[in-house]
């Protein structure tokens, strides 16, 4: 099938190789902070916050971090959050080596980490397209997910190794020595021209585009309501792992798994996005499905069946992820598009640290299968009510929102291109 086109493009190679390596290390963190919080505590709600300190930063800055992103050169914004991240990691590794890792500090690490990442992450979405080129965009955003989840399967399964042979220690220090690969990448590179320079770049923009347009709308809404009820299977992976009686390496394959369902969900939507099937419909298939497979992971009777539900809710996981964020790159205005990727993040990361806390305090009191069926229960009637609610401007179709997939991918095909 060859190289894809985006890969090409030397500038754009190089920043998607570097951030698979960052990628696959934030992942040995995940694994290793996880468990030691859990070996430490043994309690769902201490894993569960573990989740809300890495994201809470999101909620206070991710309108920031969109500014941000608008307002300087994304390479420059990409250097600072980056060494930020790296210097949180490299902390948590030194204290982690005195065996000073008390949950305390393990908190304070990751809020560090998470201060960064959620500074850099609008910055970041953007300079992939200014990399790829808009003609190239939905390639590259597809690859960089693709890219993520390469990092999702080999990063937790890998850190399930390197925790069981080398402790929590060996993770993190791993983690603070690739965020230096994209660092070393984004020094090579020329400052880039801020898309809104001169300008306050107000977030209000922003948010009238959003309230304004029916497709940002439902894209941010069903991105967050979908995160906050997804979010426990990921975040909570832990406490799965050991309620099923797996181990650090039992616990490295269930996040592997969603990986490598992520990855074949990704080469699938491309698939199913090339012969024309529209992501007003796929948005809402993914969020139904994504609850039917939590569910089957929350009565799982054992390991396996477990980590086949992990395998078909990363397949579904990724379809909301690529299909939400390639629909507000393409439909933001460029002087907005740093700001549109903030409330991006905001609907992301600030729903997912709520979810999981909220999951993690719930399955302290009900038990962990319970909590997480529940979160099935309310995602499953929202992606049913999706499902018969969508809506054709996402993909800039007017439709009526009740077409069948044949009838979508026929209005693909058959719709003007527009020139530019």
């Amino acid at each position: 099938m060859g190289v894809p086109g985006v890969l090409q493009v030397p500038a754009f190679r190089r920043f998607w190789l570097a951030s698979l390596a960052s990628n696959a290390g934030s992942w040995l963190q995940v694994v290793g902070a996880g468990w030691l919080i859990y070996d430490l505590t043994h309690s769902p709600a201490a894993v569960g916050a573990l989740a809300l300190v890495a994201r809470a930063p999101a909620l206070v800055l991710s309108g920031y971090a969109g500014q941000l992103a608008d307002r300087f050169d994304r390479r420059s914004v990409g250097l600072v959050t980056f060494t930020l991240q790296g210097v949180g990691a490299g902390s948590l590794a030194v204290l982690s080596a005195l065996d000073l890792a008390t949950p305390p500090v393990i908190y304070a690490a990751t809020f560090l980490v998470g201060i960064g990442f959620a500074l850099g992450l609008p910055a970041m979405l953007a300079l992939v397209g200014v990399l790829a080129g808009r003609a190239r965009l939905p390639e590259a955003i597809a690859l960089n997910a693709a890219g993520i989840n390469v990092a999702r399967l080999a990063g937790p399964t890998i850190g399930g190794f390197i925790l069981f042979l080398g402790g929590p220690t060996v993770c993190f220090a791993l983690n603070a020595l690739s965020f230096l690969t994209l660092i070393v990448v984004l020094l090579g590179m020329h400052p880039f021209q801020p898309a809104a320079p001169g300008s306050r770049a107000r977030l209000s923009e922003a948010f009238r585009h959003a309230a304004h347009d029916p497709a940002p709308r439902r894209l941010l809404v069903g991105m967050a309501i979908f995160a906050a009820l997804a979010a426990p299977t990921q975040e909570l992976v832990p406490v799965v792992a050991a309620n099923l009686g797996a181990g650090q390496v039992g616990l490295g394959l269930l996040l592997g798994a969603m990986g490598g369902g992520a990855l074949f969900g990704a080469w699938l939507l491309n698939r199913l996005g090339n012969a024309g099937y529209p992501r007003h419909h796929a948005l809402p298939v993914a969020t139904t499905a994504f609850a039917v497979a939590m569910a089957v992971l929350a009565l799982a009777p054992d390991y396996g069946i477990a980590l086949a539900a992990m395998f078909a809710g990363g397949v579904f996981w990724i379809w909301m992820f690529i299909a939400t964020n390639a629909a507000i790159q393409l439909r933001s205005p460029p002087n907005l598009l740093g700001r549109m990727l903030g409330l991006y993040q905001l609907a992301v990361l600030g729903p997912i640290a709520i979810g999981a806390q909220a999951a993690g305090v719930l399955a302290e009191l009900v038990g962990i299968r319970a909590s997480l069926a529940m979160c099935a229960a309310l995602l499953g009637a929202w992606g049913l009510w999706s499902l018969t609610h969508r809506v054709p401007q996402i993909d800039g179709i007017a439709a009526p929102a009740g077409r069948g997939l044949r009838e979508g991918i026929l209005a693909r095909r058959h719709r003007p291109r527009r020139n530019g």
